[in-house]
């Protein structure tokens, strides 16, 4: 059951990942890193499928993709970018630690993860991004 439940956490976490998409219009230096930002998450997310049996490793590439990102955000020149790129990589770790936590938890009956965190702050990127 905890393998069934960490798919299921996997896949919830990926399509809250992908809400994150972003689109950039303003300074150069906010394009590029809007557009590494989409990038990252596209490949934490394309690399999380791999990882649905693994929640430490799943955990890791969350933990990896969020120092990506804010140090992303941290380039854009642009504080509600990085704001937002802080708070997307932090639900990301999150959730990764959650999933790890419910991997390892041993119960039957495992409660899902909370990816609200992570959809927001994939809100607030898009819209940082889009502004």
């Amino acid at each position: 059951m905890r393998i069934s439940a960490v798919r299921v956490a996997g896949v919830c976490a990926i399509s809250a990942a992908l809400a994150l998409s972003a689109t950039a219009c303003g300074s150069a230096d906010k394009k590029a890193a809007c557009g590494k930002l989409q990038k990252t998450i596209t490949d934490v997310s394309k690399k999380g499928m791999t990882q649905i049996s693994d929640p430490n490793g799943l955990a890791e590439t969350y933990s990896n993709g969020a120092n990506q990102m804010r140090q992303q955000g941290k380039d854009s020149g642009d504080d509600k970018v990085e704001k937002a790129a802080n708070d997307a990589a932090t639900a990301l770790e999150n959730l990764g630690q959650q999933v790890k936590s419910i991997a390892g938890g041993g119960s039957t009956t495992p409660k899902m993860p909370d990816v609200a965190p992570l959809t927001n702050a994939g809100a607030e990127l898009k819209s940082a991004c889009d502004g």
